[in-house]
């Protein structure tokens, strides 16, 4: 074992992706976990997907439905850190593993509940599958494929979205373990991930500011002066630009051809909108520009121009990528049907705690004999303080150095839960400020100082600022914070204490690491647009979830193991997290052989229905079904349900296994039986005889669930006043503490609006301030009259 998390011992008697992938990622980072599964295991799950999601666990039979096996489970418990559950809303009490009985008898347990909606509001008792929460919530739609009607989401962003937050709950309750000295019920839903992802693009402001055109003829970016689509090139081959970096958009039409008939913008290019002129060449006249030729004298020509672009990849085709080979974090592991698959490893960089390399899944029961050898460690027993923490993050000071979405939304996960954060922004203020629902979703809860720091004077203020901090985060390109006096060894030597937490686009060296990293480029060159796109199609434009989203996610992951790290032993360390690692991560179900053969976990049929002929999309007479049936016991409640006599009984159906041999003709006896049913009819039969089942919704379900009563009474949406955007509704809590639970603190500051404030804390005499402020502090006029 090793990593920042050796000696932590997690329970996991857990079911679906999201919760496996969650403690698959503590125990690549150093915890011991024991998956509890039903004797015999379940054949519901696909073996590509186990080799990933459950590498380096250790694997315990228990049939929690009996005596014997809640024996098993309680005497692992007594010696556990963590308990992951997804029984369901109220099964966990049924079967006596409900979280009062188990926190009165093990204190300090942390236990964790993963459900399809929450505990609480309508829907908790709908069926927890991703597909059916796509399909109820409308994001079915909202993601555009290669037909009419709803889409099935190749990719699983919502698990994702909800195994990262899961994580970060995880870890944010043992530190408030640690220090208030007793563990306490952590609550995330697929519910919660999917709004923790819409917080990007979703949210209600009255003066309906927002970066994304969502209706006319012009949807997306609508007359925005940014460009980051697929393109095809002569060659046949794909790749993906990104105007946003400052005069790329003017560049990239001069190489296009169209330099002649675009305007020259003196300032952030974004913030002048398209005319008409320019907006028919970039959305109608651009595509046709690309094929003209091929893909590798694009990219050539365009990074030679500092314009971010990447090619679009497979997610197999990833692991030979030149920057994914140079980071090493493709790890090969033994397999016994494969002889060794390439598999995505741990992603995170860390200087003091490094990981090891993950072992094989295990058999079902493999450490059954095997008990006796789980306890907890001493190194993470409790250490109760003299005054106990409201907040999981209370006490931890983080300061924010970063631009753009992706480290902002990490540092504001952490502020959510009660950090302190202290965003640093150049005079002319952050170049995602005129993007109001992307500023807001990655900077609220902030305080913001506006520094020059190319003077002396503004360095000496960040040192001050960094002296006093516990984390700093920061996701310029390689080079450029040492010449700030930002570097590692530069705020080292100002606080041996400090955790520098680097986000970079690529990564500090390597052949990509120089070249400018946007959303969606790096989830194109990891394969996220094929994957969304079904079998055999051409890339989608976009997948909902991006690697700004994931970046985020895993920032605020690296930042608490970083953070756990130094309670358990005292060091501080550097730790990185590229963009490129985080979007790895999330195609951690898909390995590949060592000769470059695809493993996937899953594939989406080229008709964009569904991953398998029980888990997918139906047309009915009048519109649509999406099921998701999965175990014997479903199946006969499906076949019954739709009066298909036969069907249980029939040979070629008769396990998992055979259902997945003959899935062809089981989805054709299943396509005409949908086909004589309306929708209605169809979900009322299903619904009523217990049988997992949606109907799609025809819209998102956002901005409209923003207004939901019972979503603003569980704090998942919160209404405030905003100085520049008026009211607003927002995305609120999605990782629900018992005992320390996370705070909306306000919405995004204005540039500079702490400045004066933050120079008196560090110490400067109001006379010194004035002059500063008069000096390296100063904004622009524009800006001035805006604060």
């Amino acid at each position: 074992m090793a990593g920042p998390l050796d000696g932590l011992v997690v329970v996991d008697a857990s079911w679906g992706m999201p919760a496996a992938v969650s403690t698959m990622m503590l125990a690549d980072y150093g915890a011991r976990v024991v998956k509890l599964e039903r004797p015999g295991g379940t054949g519901d799950v696909p073996s590509a997907l186990r080799k990933t999601t459950d590498r380096g666990k250790w694997s315990v039979e228990a049939d929690l439905a009996t005596a014997e096996g809640r024996a098993i489970a309680e005497q692992l418990l007594a010696g556990a850190d963590v308990f992951v559950e997804s029984f369901g809303t109220g099964r966990a009490e049924s079967l006596g593993m409900g979280y009062e009985r188990l926190h009165q008898k093990f204190p300090e347990l942390v236990y964790c509940s993963v459900t399809g909606y929450g505990n609480t509001g309508p829907l908790t008792s709908r069926p927890g599958y991703e597909a059916l929460l796509n399909a109820r919530l409308g994001q079915m739609s909202e993601q555009v494929g290669h037909r009419d009607g709803p889409i099935f989401m190749g990719h699983p962003t919502v698990s994702y979205g909800t195994a990262f937050i899961t994580t970060i709950g995880i870890l944010a309750a043992l530190r408030a373990r640690k220090i208030n000295g007793a563990g306490q019920k952590v609550d995330t839903s697929l519910l919660d991930g999917m709004l923790a992802i819409s917080s990007m693009n979703w949210w209600w402001n009255e003066k309906d500011i927002s970066y994304l055109a969502r209706s006319g003829t012009q949807t997306g970016f609508g007359n925005k002066r940014l460009i980051t689509d697929p393109f095809q090139c002569a060659d046949g081959k794909w790749l993906i630009p990104h105007t946003g970096g400052p005069g790329s958009y003017r560049r990239m039409m001069d190489l296009l051809g169209f330099g002649e008939q675009t305007q020259l913008i003196d300032g952030p290019e974004m913030a002048v909108p398209l005319n008409e002129v320019e907006l028919d060449i970039a959305r109608n006249q651009v595509p046709q520009a690309f094929r003209t030729r091929p893909r590798h004298e694009w990219l050539e020509l365009f990074h030679a121009a500092d314009i971010a672009a990447l090619p679009l990849l497979h997610p197999e085709e990833t692991f030979s990528d030149d920057q994914v080979e140079f980071a090493e974090v493709a790890v090969e592991i033994p397999d016994t049907e494969h002889g060794t698959l390439r598999q995505i490893g741990p992603v995170i960089r860390f200087d003091k705690s490094a990981p090891a390399v993950p072992q094989p899944a295990p058999l079902v029961g493999e450490h059954n004999a095997r008990l006796g050898e789980i306890s907890r460690s001493a190194v993470w027993a409790s250490a109760p303080a003299a005054e106990k923490i409201a907040a999981p993050l209370q006490g931890v000071k983080i300061v924010d150095f970063s631009s753009y979405f992706a480290t902002g939304f990490g540092a504001r996960l952490l502020s959510d839960l009660g950090a302190e954060v202290v965003k640093v922004e150049p005079l002319v203020g952050d170049q995602m400020r005129p993007l109001g629902d992307l500023f807001e979703g990655a900077n609220r809860g902030k305080r913001s100082i506006a520094l020059d720091l190319r003077t002396a004077d503004g360095q000496a203020i960040a040192h001050r600022l960094v002296a006093d901090a516990d984390v700093v985060m920061q996701n310029y390109r390689p080079g450029k914070a040492e010449k700030i006096g930002l570097g590692y060894e530069q705020l080292k030597a100002v606080n041996p204490d400090l955790i520098y937490a680097y986000l970079p686009g690529f990564g500090s060296a390597g052949p990509k690491s120089t070249l400018k990293s946007f959303a969606p480029l790096v989830s194109g060159l990891v394969g996220l647009n094929f994957e969304g796109a079904g079998e055999g199609n051409a890339p989608i434009r976009r997948v909902i979830g991006n690697e700004d989203l994931y970046n985020g996610f895993l920032g605020a992951v690296t930042v608490l193991l970083a953070l756990h790290h130094r309670l358990n032993t005292g060091e501080a360390q550097y730790v990185e997290s590229p963009q490129l690692h985080s979007s790895l991560f999330v195609i951690s179900e898909h390995s590949a052989t060592l000769d470059g053969a695809a493993v996937p976990a899953h594939q989406l049929d080229s008709e964009q229905m569904g991953l398998s002929p029980l888990y997918r999309l139906y047309r009915t007479s009048d519109g649509w079904i999406a099921i998701a049936v999965f175990g014997d016991a479903a199946f006969c409640r499906l076949a019954d349900a739709l009066n298909l006599l036969g069907l249980a009984s029939d040979a070629r159906f008769a396990d998992a296994a055979l259902r997945r041999t003959n899935a062809d003709s089981l989805a054709e006896l299943l396509t005409a039986r949908f086909a004589e049913l309306t929708s209605d009819d169809a979900f009322a039969i299903l619904d009523g005889n217990a049988v997992p089942a949606e109907i799609p919704l025809d819209h998102p379900a956002m901005p409209e669930l923003l207004w939901e009563e019972w979503a603003t009474d569980s704090g998942r949406v919160v209404e405030h006043h905003h100085e520049e955007y008026g009211w607003s509704r927002e995305v609120g809590m999605v990782i629900h503490l018992s005992d320390t639970p996370g705070r909306f603190k306000g919405g995004s500051p204005r540039l500079g609006q702490h400045t004066a404030e933050i120079l008196d804390e560090l110490g400067w005499s109001a006379d010194e301030a004035a002059s500063l402020m008069a000096s390296v502090c100063k904004l622009p006029t524009a800006a001035a009259k805006e604060s």
